[in-house]
């Protein structure tokens, strides 16, 4: 896939310094995943080759968010990863297992299983015994705060949540909308726009009145600007 394709097929487009920023990660972790690193190979291939830039997609992104949380909370090693990937693909024709809702991934002791279509017992993708269904019935699922379209694709992120007053603002990230980039939801603007503007005119007040939003969504556009550390 080349970057024209990804704007035009709407399927988002990030750096990896912008990706990074949005998952919470470290640059060059996150580099290494699609792009590999001189002593590590990459969990997958990039969508958009090396001579169009280092990029990810929407669904790219989101298997980034999935793979700290299965690091980090579960202790799941990237060899056990990659070979979850790996055997969806090759096996099950499933290109992203961590973004597809009917496919939900689960993981039993260290070991990852996956329900495919039509089953109702989750299948082993990493492991000794993957390929065996497993009838032990303690699952846990791991991703969170994504939305599904009607193809059971990830659709959108959840990327922030504010409790306004009156309502809880949220902060998503769409492929279709904005190349993917965080947007406070009900004002079609990015967070950084918002953000930028409140900088602009002084007070998060005078910025809601300029692009003609309530002013808690400039609030939570701000607050959530700030926890990214977006002004270095």
């Amino acid at each position: 896939m080349k970057i024209e394709d990804s704007v035009r097929t709407a399927s988002g487009l990030y750096t990896v310094v912008e990706a990074a920023a949005y998952a919470r990660m470290h640059v060059q972790t996150l580099n290494t995943w699609p792009h590999g690193g001189t002593a590590r190979l990459p969990l997958r291939g990039s969508l958009i080759p090396k001579d169009e830039g280092r990029y990810l997609t929407f669904v790219e992104f989101v298997e980034a968010l999935a793979i700290p949380n299965l690091r980090v909370n579960y202790k799941v090693s990237l060899q056990r990863i990659r070979q979850a990937i790996n055997e969806a693909k090759e096996k099950y024709q499933i290109e992203y297992p961590f973004a597809n809702k009917f496919h939900k991934t689960f993981l039993i002791g260290s070991d990852l299983h996956i329900i495919l279509a039509g089953e109702q017992n989750p299948v082993q993708l990493s492991g000794r015994e993957r390929g065996q269904e497993s009838l032990r019935a303690c699952l846990e699922q791991f991703m969170h705060d994504l939305e599904w379209d009607s193809q059971n694709s990830a659709a959108a992120y959840v990327a922030y949540r504010y409790p306004a007053k009156d309502r809880n603002i949220t902060i998503k990230m769409r492929p279709s909308l904005c190349f993917g980039a965080p947007v406070v939801d009900g004002t079609g603007y990015t967070a950084e726009t918002l953000w930028k503007a409140a900088l602009a005119e002084g007070s998060e007040q005078k910025a809601a009145g300029y692009y003609e939003v309530d002013e808690e969504s400039v609030i939570a556009a701000c607050r959530y600007c700030e926890e990214l550390n977006l002004a270095a």
